[in-house]
């Protein structure tokens, strides 16, 4: 079950109880109104025929009061009884009534005789009423009066309100939870199924930045979401691009190190390699002059060939790496340094660095080189930079031209170099990040930049720290311009 709707059945649920509850409340309000309002018209009708009973009749003997209580308003309220009980040698015997549904007094006629004052009760079904017993007599009361006022229409009036109030009800509630039901599909199901759809798409065909909007319906709030989810999927692209750029430098630097160790393995055995087959050799030239000394000529021969075979196997070795090929293109570098601007923001934003790219020049300037090769050794720069400000700080990336050569200078705020690492610099193996660094990352960046036929150095400034990268530049109409 979706959660479009679990939220429309539940609001349903909460809908009908609300409605429940309410129509239950008002029914049983009005219900007690009502038998309040019976049984206080029961309690003066009482009052009143006990005045009218007590100016009347001064002894309760049945000619007297019989005539009496036969004008009793039998239809007053609703269907109503009266009877008059006086005291006699077993209790309490009726005297006289309006017809036979009083007959045997109660427990309560005799209290309220007894208390001379007002007695009210009621009784169930099958008969329902308010019975009242009143004391009829002045100063002294000398009987009693009981009357019985029905409450059934009342209460057949009410079970019939119930029913249709209850009806009214759930169709009222059905109503609201059709209503409620609508409404979250449309504000929450179809937001929702969007930003999943969108989801998928992504999943299917892998991570990319497009930078649309995921949902075009609902409210503002998961309009907002899908905006978040855009963000977070640009932000992914631009994290996994720079972990590719990552990866590829530790390749460039794996391979630094085993160029480096080839060569120094290379000239560590190549010179008693050299140094064996020159003795070899001799040796064997000393063996032609001895006649005897043919079976030893072969061993010497046989020798020789390892150590030959011994030097191609090294070789083989060391030219198993090599550097990227090149493919150089045109590269306008003014858009390339917004989007590496692209491709570091997770590494900036994290690290509180801003950038700033400037151009200093008045025409566009192009350089001639490999998009990746470069890429490479910008990102190298910009992420030694953010390393060297680890309270934040601000990077500049001004883009010019000299000579007939394209300029890139990376330029941050931090502490600069120290003298003792401006003097290692380029030195295979030398860092200023202790354990955290390899002493590559220059030397495969001032590599990759001579390889594309231009150049990685260390511009003197006055804050911080700057480098400058040269390029080969595009031939233009303006290429005549200086920045």
């Amino acid at each position: 079950m979706s959660l479009a709707q679990r939220l429309a059945l539940l609001a349903a649920g909460l809908a009908v109880a609300l409605v429940a509850t309410t129509t239950e409340f008002t029914l049983s309000w009005t219900e007690s109104s009502r038998l309040a309002d019976s049984r206080r018209q029961a309690e003066a009708l009482a009052e009143t025929w006990a005045v009218y009973l007590t100016r009347t009749v001064k002894t309760p003997d049945s000619a007297t009061v019989a005539p009496l209580m036969g004008g009793w308003p039998s239809q007053h309220l609703t269907a109503t009884s009266a009877a008059l009980f006086a005291p006699g040698p077993r209790g309490l015997a009726r005297v006289a009534g309006s017809d036979g549904l009083i007959v045997t007094p109660t427990l309560n006629e005799a209290a309220a005789l007894t208390g001379r004052s007002m007695v009210v009760w009621r009784t169930p079904e099958p008969t329902p009423a308010w019975r009242i017993a009143t004391p009829v007599g002045a100063p002294r009361p000398h009987s009693v009066l009981s009357i019985s006022v029905s409450i059934r229409l009342l209460e057949v009036q009410a079970r019939t309100e119930r029913r249709r109030a209850y009806l009214v009800a759930t169709i009222a509630a059905i109503g609201i939870w059709l209503g409620i039901w609508w409404l979250v599909r449309r504000w929450v199901g179809r937001p929702l199924s969007d930003l999943e759809t969108a989801m998928d798409e992504t999943q299917a065909l892998g991570l990319k930045v497009n930078g649309r909007a995921v949902t075009t319906s609902g409210p503002e709030e998961f309009r907002r979401l899908g905006q978040r989810y855009v963000d977070l999927e640009m932000a992914l692209a631009a994290r996994q691009q720079e972990l590719s750029l990552e990866e590829r430098t530790r390749g460039l630097e794996r391979l630094a190190l085993a160029e480096q160790a080839g060569a120094e393995f290379a000239h560590e055995i190549g010179t008693p390699l050299n140094t064996v087959g020159g003795h070899l050799q001799l040796l064997r030239e000393d063996l032609l002059r001895i006649p005897e000394g043919k079976h030893a000529l072969e061993r010497v021969e046989t020798v020789l060939g390892q150590v030959d075979r011994l030097n191609g196997i090294v070789r083989a070795k060391l030219r198993q790496g090599s550097w990227p090929d090149l493919a150089a293109e045109p590269v306008p570098l003014v858009e390339f340094a917004h989007r590496l601007e692209q491709i570091m923001e997770p590494t900036l934003r994290a690290g509180g660095v801003t950038t700033r790219v400037r151009l200093d020049s008045r025409d566009p300037v192009v350089a001639v080189a490999d998009p990746q090769l470069l890429e490479q050794v910008l990102v190298n720069l910009l992420k030694n930079a953010c390393e060297a400000m680890p309270a934040g700080g601000g990077i500049e990336l001004a883009i010019g031209a000299r000579d007939g050569r394209a300029i890139i200078e990376v330029a941050d705020t931090g502490p600069g170099l120290a003298p003792t690492a401006r003097e290692a610099l380029f030195q295979p193996f030398t860092s200023t990040k202790g354990r955290a660094g390899t002493g590559l990352g220059l030397v495969v960046s001032r590599r990759l930049a001579r390889v594309m036929g231009g150049d990685l150095e260390l511009v003197p400034s006055k804050v911080g720290t700057t480098w400058r990268v040269t390029l080969p530049r595009a031939a233009s109409r303006s290429n005549g311009a200086s920045g």
